[in-house]
């Protein structure tokens, strides 16, 4: 009987009609077995009349028992689509390290791609409410956030791009559909037994390899033994809860959305981001819009942790310019004096720096001339002497401005790009390094190099300009004030006058 209200009632609430194809994955377990009970029970009803189009991946790597796993899902269900991959060369391909995640991308791919060929906007899948409590467990372990302890629920969003149109909005987007996410796999088991339904059993689910089958066979057990006896109940509530806060949370950033996102530019792959609205924004709200932005240049939410969120969050609220942040597949953060940008490793320019500025002459202030300004090649430097009294707090906030000593640009100074074989002396450092290794440390993109400006002494470099500082022309008013030249470049929209 649970059964039968579990399929007309998952059935309605996901808005089936008799216009409906359902993909359902099927993998010949006891869950899958029980799925495909349920929607054919729920499709046989005159309510809904969908129709049922079952679906079946072969992993290559259990050897026989994959080709015994299809040959029973054939003879089961023969008009199920069989598909077969090699998970192993999908990682070296991709440089996935986790065998788990590289099954997960094919299995959610092929499922995609068979929706499209049927016309189907919900995929079906087995997940019990054990998969969601080791789901949440899993994510409690890796220190996930809300979005991770939220879990999964019964009709989600699809995890993964497609190859559906995103710009025509006549397609629906298509939806992970999971009927059973209130049942337990005990409950499969015993439904499957008591009606002499045949299943499989994969031998994966026992192989400690895998961090889930650990959460499975051995964290879940100790814990309801040791802690709680429904620690899968109380996980499932954690679950709903954090769901519910997310969607109130996602609710507020539709508000500032608008606000913050800029439009994107005409290359794909790129998003902009008003730094000051960020940072009006409550820091819960900074991570949630942080992961519509990736969402929204992606097009999902894969392999976007929390650390990520943190470390963008930290860069675009925080004073100061320059920075970037690495992000999975090749997306780079990167943060100037305004904007916050989301780039793709294929946006045609991310680099923050204007074009490679020519070698000039710098201004610097002399005499009654306290602030002297020199603007060429997409560059504002504004150099101002000034007194320094001890204490005085060194850091400006800012990457693209500094203090240097006065006495080393007595000898004047020019501003010029980087050039193979630059040394420099960086603060606190008694020798030099090259200019190569000290980006290479910084994590500074190789393209971005060249444009970097350098201000340079008869000496040798005295700052890279967003990065270090030379040691011999760092300010230190240690006993008495000194006297310093604070220098700051303002990147220039284009087209502003030069001089």
């Amino acid at each position: 009987m649970r059964l039968y209200t579990t399929a007309i009632t998952t059935a309605r609430r996901a808005g089936l009609g008799p216009d409906d194809v359902v993909v359902a994955g099927v993998s010949g377990g006891p869950d899958s077995c029980t799925l495909m009970r349920v929607l054919r029970t729920a499709a046989g009803d005159t309510r809904f009349g969908f129709a049922v189009q079952p679906a079946h991946l072969m992993h290559d790597f259990r050897g026989q028992e994959t080709r015994d796993d299809a040959d029973f899902v054939r003879r089961r269900w023969p008009e199920c689509i069989i598909e077969e991959v090699d998970v192993a060369a999908y990682q070296r391909e991709h440089g996935i390290s986790s065998f788990e995640q590289a099954a997960r991308d094919l299995r959610y791919d092929f499922l995609a791609r068979v929706a499209r060929q049927v016309g189907a906007r919900l995929v079906a899948v087995g997940h019990t409410a054990d998969d969601l409590a080791e789901t949440v467990l899993l994510h409690v372990a890796r220190g996930s956030g809300l979005h991770g302890l939220r879990g999964m629920s019964e009709l989600d969003p699809w995890p993964y791009p497609t190859s559906r149109n995103r710009d025509d909005p006549s397609e629906t987007p298509l939806k992970v559909w999971r009927p059973l996410i209130e049942l337990t796999r005990r409950h499969t088991i015993a439904y499957c037994r008591n009606y002499g339904i045949d299943y499989r059993d994969d031998s994966t689910n026992y192989m400690r390899d895998f961090a889930r089958n650990r959460v499975r066979l051995d964290l879940m057990p100790a814990l309801k033994e040791q802690l709680n006896p429904r620690i899968a109940d109380a996980l499932g509530r954690l679950s709903r809860t954090a769901a519910a806060q997310v969607d109130y949370m996602e609710q507020q950033a539709d508000l500032l959305w608008p606000q913050v996102a800029l439009e994107p530019a005409a290359d794909a792959g790129i998003l902009r981001l008003d730094r000051a609205g960020l940072a009006e924004a409550h820091p819960a709200l900074r991570h949630i819009i942080l992961r519509r932005a990736w969402v929204t240049v992606t097009g999902h939410e894969h392999r976007l942790t929390e650390r990520h969120l943190a470390a963008m969050a930290d860069a675009a609220s925080n004073p100061g310019s320059g920075k970037i942040i690495q992000l999975p597949r090749g997306f780079r953060f990167v943060v100037d004096t305004r904007l916050a940008t989301l780039n793709g490793p294929d946006a045609a320019d991310d680099c923050p720096y204007p074009e490679p500025v020519r070698e000039l002459r710098l201004t610097l202030p002399w005499g009654p001339i306290a602030v002297a300004v020199t603007r060429r090649d997409g560059w504002e430097v504004t150099a101002e002497s000034v007194r320094v009294q001890p204490g005085t707090a060194l850091d400006t906030g800012n990457s693209l401005a500094a203090y240097l000593s006065s006495e080393a640009l007595a000898e004047g100074a020019t501003v010029r790009t980087w050039q193979p074989g630059d040394r420099m002396q960086p603060l606190g450092m008694s020798g030099t390094r090259k200019l190569q290794d000290i980006f290479t440390d910084a994590r500074i993109p190789r393209h971005w190099r060249e444009r970097i400006p350098l201000v340079v002494t008869p000496r040798g470099i005295a700052w890279i300009v967003g990065s270090r500082i030379a040691d011999w022309a760092a300010v230190r008013p240690e006993a008495s004030e000194v006297a310093a030249t604070f220098i700051r470049f303002d990147p220039q929209p284009p087209g502003a006058d030069s001089s």
